[in-house]
């Protein structure tokens, strides 16, 4: 994973593997009060869908992760579900964006009826989720791997000595001169 100022590897025991992602996103389909059923029914303004989460599947594939689960419903029988995020793949600051199709994948009258609630329910418990593993520390990166994902985490660092180290750069590689003193002097210049 490349780290860039500010960040470092969070230890391997604070990796996301698939399992782990796909619980936490199961939990996150049933809601508080079904946690752990094997099936659940959504209702929204009138219309129902029943979701297999037992079922659900989690899958990398390059910088993507993909996201499954079969519905059923009285209208379409059993049908997929599909939503897919597509990451950055620096393992920096851009990998924590994820771009996702305009719909959801299955069946086309439940992925434009339900895909948009699903895509929403996914994304933000895989959020969360992140937010809870970086331990209260700010997300750096992600890297998505076959076996889950890695992250890196911000460390805390002083802006002014960021500023001061970026100022000190320019300077050595002479594309800036060197601040003035408090006086209006040049460092090293002769005050007559």
């Amino acid at each position: 994973m490349t780290q860039g100022p500010g960040t470092a590897r969070v230890p391997p025991a604070q990796a996301l593997p698939i399992d782990t992602l796909g619980a936490a996103l199961r939990d996150a389909l049933c809601g508080p009060e079904h946690l752990g059923s094997p099936e659940v029914i959504w209702s929204d303004g009138g219309s129902q869908i029943l979701l297999h989460v037992g079922k659900l599947q989690v899958r990398t594939a390059g910088t993507a992760v993909l996201v499954a689960v079969d519905t059923e419903s009285a209208e379409f029988g059993v049908a997929p579900l599909i939503v897919r995020f597509v990451f950055g793949n620096d393992g920096g600051p851009a990998s924590l964006v994820a771009a996702t199709d305009l719909a959801a994948f299955g069946q086309p009258q439940v992925a434009a009826r339900w895909g948009d609630l699903f895509r929403d329910v996914i994304w933000a418990a895989f959020a969360r989720l992140i937010e809870v593993k970086s331990g209260g520390q700010p997300p750096g990166g992600i890297r998505v791997g076959p076996d889950g994902l890695q992250l890196a985490v911000q460390q805390p660092f002083s802006v002014a000595d960021l500023a001061g180290s970026h100022v000190r750069d320019l300077v050595d590689r002479g594309l800036r001169h060197p601040p003035r003193s408090p006086g209006g002097h040049q460092p090293g210049e002769d005050m007559a």
